[in-house]
């Protein structure tokens, strides 16, 4: 007999709707579903907005997994309650980005909580037979339990090899199906997994700790960098990934054209090549932990995308493939002459998040403020359309490295950048500033650099300004009664057009007008009907 376990997709949904990434489909609750998969056990992945507004869904499941971030606790612990209300027994699992501080989580009084990598722990819960029986927890490594209203913590487990992140698990294509609009949706495709940036902040932490200058950041050994005698997270001091995930592990080029494949054989269109940094795919041996050298894997990323574009529904164009993070140390004429050459029209995202190069140094981004310039301006001549990243209310902010950001801002523009994206700080569990305070939307300094930001994109909109652009409906428009959101099949704005579309329904839209900094307006002169 098989369990129904209900997966969880609880990704940016903070206190229960979200309000951004709203096209966005990640690839962990996929990955999850996948490992149940594996072992015959029949699932449904489920958004955790849909459960909270449906709750007579809960009723057709024995079990529930939780894939969530720290910023969704809200929702998880609505989620919770339904979930405990609705049934006296029943197992619940939390994981994701949420469990890296397990004790966050001890209100809510979990059976089991998976802590960071989570595939090889889940497929031991499950052999161990956890949905049927009592498992002894303690000898599980990589969860936190419940025990007398405490939170017990097992060792660490090690990281999974990446011959066996490829062999061995696999992330479910059938169920993304259970995702509304998924046509028109970006779906996430894992092709590297953790950060080869193992830089540290030089800031005094919350706890007195604070860089030494070991030079163990700087050195040649790839395993000395991993080592750091003050115990300070690896890379920039507001990101978790390389002290979660560790050092960038690829998988093989023949699983992620597969996964691809049964995406847009589902009716798929839009594809997203997840990484932390896409320039890290096999650029080097294990472990990679030096963010800029050697140089990006030409011939590996050409082997890959010359594959994925061979696929029949990119090829005739009803299907795109989108890359999105690059490290700008990295990105170079031979970079970009590779992703055109391989017909990949792309929005690199370049991560700068301040323009100080002080600050850059004490938060322990790799790379420089002109690394990014150079960056942008080679993809604007190569015909790419570049994002650039900024965080207001980082550590060390002050009048000089908001100065200097907005001058850099001006400067990226210039140079080619289609849109500058602006993130508030937030302190998340297993970064070095995890417990430095959260950034305020009402600060002065946050405003000047927010202000600045908007004030470049809508004048980037401008320029769309009747552009005939191709795009996919998605979900009607939750402002403009009787409008559908439409978003950019390849590159583009965020669109609304009037009228009702079925989700996934290609449409070509010519703009008319810039309603925001992120959002415009237009009509529908031609419509091409989905291929599904």
């Amino acid at each position: 007999m098989t369990d129904r376990v209900l997966v969880v997709d609880a990704l940016s949904a903070g206190s229960g709707q979200r309000r951004s990434s709203r096209d966005s489909i990640g690839c962990g609750p996929r990955t999850v579903a996948g490992v149940f998969e594996k072992h015959d056990i029949h699932c449904r992945i489920h958004r955790i907005e849909e459960l909270l507004e449906k709750r007579s869904l809960l009723k057709k499941f024995d079990h529930v997994a939780i894939s969530a971030m720290t910023m969704d606790l809200p929702a998880v612990t609505k989620f919770v309650k339904l979930w405990r209300g609705s049934r006296t027994q029943g197992r619940i699992i939390i994981g994701g980005p949420i469990s890296a501080n397990p004790l966050d989580l001890k209100e809510l009084n979990p059976d089991v909580i998976v802590i960071g990598e989570g595939e090889a722990t889940l497929e031991e819960l499950v052999t161990e037979k956890f949905f049927e029986k009592y498992v002894e927890l303690s000898e599980i490594r990589g969860v936190a339990y419940p025990v007398a209203g405490q939170i017990i913590v097992t060792k660490p487990r090690d990281l999974i090899h990446s011959k066996i992140l490829s062999e061995s698990y696999r992330a479910s294509t059938t169920r993304i199906i259970d995702y509304n609009a998924y046509q028109a949706s970006k779906v996430y495709v894992e092709v590297t997994r953790g950060c080869s940036n193992y830089r540290r902040t030089n800031l005094r932490l919350d706890d007195g700790r604070q860089c030494s200058d070991c030079s163990n950041c700087d050195s040649d050994d790839s395993k000395v960098r991993m080592d750091c005698p003050e115990d300070i997270p690896p890379g920039c001091g507001f990101c978790s990934v390389p002290g979660t995930w560790g050092p960038p592990r690829s998988r093989t080029i023949e699983v992620i054209v597969e996964e691809v494949r049964e995406l847009l054989d589902l009716g798929v269109h839009r594809i997203v090549l997840e990484s932390p940094g896409f320039l890290d795919f096999m650029r080097g041996r294990e472990p990679l932990t030096n963010p800029c050298h050697p140089p990006a894997n030409l011939e590996a990323i050409r082997n890959l995308l010359n594959r994925l574009n061979a696929l029949p529904q990119v090829a005739n164009k009803t299907a795109h493939i989108a890359i999105e993070n690059m490290k700008a140390c990295l990105f170079s004429e031979d970079v970009a002459k590779t992703l055109v050459d391989s017909m990949m029209s792309s929005s690199p995202n370049i991560g700068l998040e301040t323009g100080s190069e002080k600050q850059l140094r004490n938060i322990g981004k790799c790379g420089s403020p002109e690394d990014v310039v150079e960056a942008v301006r080679i993809a604007s001549q190569y015909g790419m359309n570049p994002f650039v990243y900024f965080i207001y209310g980082l550590p060390g902010e002050d009048e000089e490295t908001v100065r200097e950001s907005i001058e850099i801002m001006r400067e990226v523009s210039k140079a080619g950048a289609e849109r500058i994206i602006m993130y508030g700080f937030r302190p998340l569990p297993g970064s070095a500033f995890a417990n430095y305070p959260e950034s305020s939307t009402k600060d002065e300094l946050g405003m000047q650099l927010r202000k600045e930001a908007d004030r470049i994109n809508r004048e980037k909109k401008d320029s769309y300004l009747g552009k005939i652009i191709r795009g996919i409906a998605s979900e009607p428009s939750w402002a403009r009664h009787g409008y559908t959101m439409v978003s950019p099949l390849e590159e583009g704005p965020l669109m609304t057009v009037p009228g009702g579309y079925s989700p996934g329904t290609l449409l070509n839209v010519l703009i008319s007008e810039v309603l925001s900094s992120g959002l415009v307006a237009g009509e529908v002169v031609q419509d091409e009907k989905s291929n599904r």
